[in-house]
């Protein structure tokens, strides 16, 4: 510990990182094998949950080269393609059930590589004590070792959103050709998982005019990250049109999600309050969905428009980041609330309060805001949020340093006057 003082700051910052990145993979390795299949959320002989359903579609598409998910004699456009891939080459290497082990030792060392980009995009940002600070009150945050046990996507598509972000800001501030390159092929694969992110250019958008790119410059890039999204989602857009004789830029699956979300606080109890038939098949009964959720917020919407404005705004924010996504009620869940809200409130302080209002702080902050607002029309709750939690912890670790820089100064202060 003597010798940690003696080294630079720089120095013991890089050793306290290695020593949290190595601590947190190997809680994360050790859960893994600790906790087995129990925290399936769904039972692999019912396929009752969203995770066993992956499951299943990996299998299903080992043995009969067919992406399904409800039924697996139909071929599905309800998911995108990118979990069923990762699980199913996993899968193939290590065998159906061993490649769901192997699949989570691949999603621990992805969150370990996760945490270090948080740490870079901290660096950058703030400085590299904020980043360190950030690194850690992560590594606490035990819904990153519970995410890393589950089959879903919400691990990989964290990592390719702090991916990108990280990628943003030096491709924007360097301009620099290649890294816009990189930067298209990491918004495409993260649209492969999940299309909520395909609007993110936007906020490149609005970096770009706030930096002052010329018009020459924000075509060239366009056309560049364009033509590379494009290169890797035409094998779906074909695979879509030849299995459903239709453009499918992404998936179909939005009318439940919407229809439920026209539900204020989710009460079913009293129907759906309009005329709705079930489709025959899967995208009728998604257009059905959505027509009896536009009919919803037609009639009620005008009837009560207060309450359905409320909604749609505080309601549903409420509701997206009211809880940590954890969902093991009896392993500290009441601290894991408690330890959650508290880093929403301390990264709320930091996003007020931080005097030097970078574009590179503001972007941060509109990658927050853009996607709260992506899933307002939708069925919304804490397994959204999740992928943001990193860059609120990042806001509230420089709450916490801030305080401990303060106390720090009014510690050498009262010296100074005694």
């Amino acid at each position: 510990m003597n010798e940690l003082k003696g080294m630079d700051e720089e120095k013991r910052i890089n050793i306290y990182l290695i020593i949290i990145e190595i601590v947190f993979i190997g809680i994360a390795i050790f859960s893994i094998f600790a906790y087995g299949d129990s925290l399936l959320l769904g039972s692999l002989e019912e396929f009752n949950n969203d995770d066993v359903k992956y499951i299943r579609s990996a299998w299903n598409l080992i043995d009969n080269n067919r992406l399904s998910y409800e039924n697996i004699k139909e071929s599905t456009v309800y998911i995108m393609p990118g979990l069923t891939f990762v699980l199913s080459f996993f899968m193939s290497i290590f065998g159906k059930i061993n490649g769901i082990v192997a699949f989570k030792i691949f999603q621990a060392i992805l969150q370990g590589a996760s945490l270090y980009l948080l740490f870079l995009i901290g660096e950058k940002v703030f400085n590299s004590k904020v980043a360190l600070i950030a690194c850690f009150m992560d590594s606490l945050y035990l819904a990153e070792i519970y995410a890393t046990n589950l089959v879903l996507m919400e691990v990989i598509f964290k990592f390719l959103l702090l991916l990108l972000i990280y990628i943003s800001i030096y491709a924007i501030e360097k301009k620099s050709l290649k890294l816009y390159v990189l930067g298209g092929i990491v918004w495409a694969t993260a649209c492969l998982f999940r299309p909520t992110i395909a609007a993110y250019p936007l906020l490149i958008l609005i970096m770009w005019i706030k930096n002052k790119y010329s018009f020459s410059e924000i075509v060239k890039y366009t056309i560049v990250v364009t033509t590379i999204f494009c290169i890797i989602m035409i094998p779906w857009w074909i695979r879509n049109y030849k299995t459903f004789d239709r453009v499918i830029l992404f998936t179909k699956s939005a009318g439940n999600p919407f229809l439920q979300g026209t539900f204020v606080n989710y009460d079913q109890s009293k129907g759906c309050g309009v005329p709705y038939v079930k489709g025959t098949d899967p995208l009728e009964n998604d257009k059905n969905e959505i027509k009896a959720g536009l009919q919803r917020l037609e009639i009620y919407g005008k009837k009560e428009p207060l309450k359905y404005i409320a909604w749609y705004t505080f309601g549903k924010t409420f509701y997206f980041w009211r809880a940590p996504f954890y969902w093991i009620a009896n392993i500290s869940y009441i601290s894991v609330i408690i330890y959650h809200l508290v880093i929403l409130y301390w990264a709320l302080y930091g996003m007020i309060k931080y005097k030097d209002k970078s574009l590179n702080f503001k972007f941060l902050i509109m990658v927050v805001i853009y996607f709260n607002v992506i899933y307002l029309p939708y069925y919304t709750f804490e397994r959204y949020s999740y992928p943001l939690m990193p860059l609120m912890i990042l806001f509230a670790a420089y709450t916490v340093n801030d305080k401990r820089r303060k106390k720090l100064d009014y510690r050498v202060k009262s010296i100074d006057e005694k």
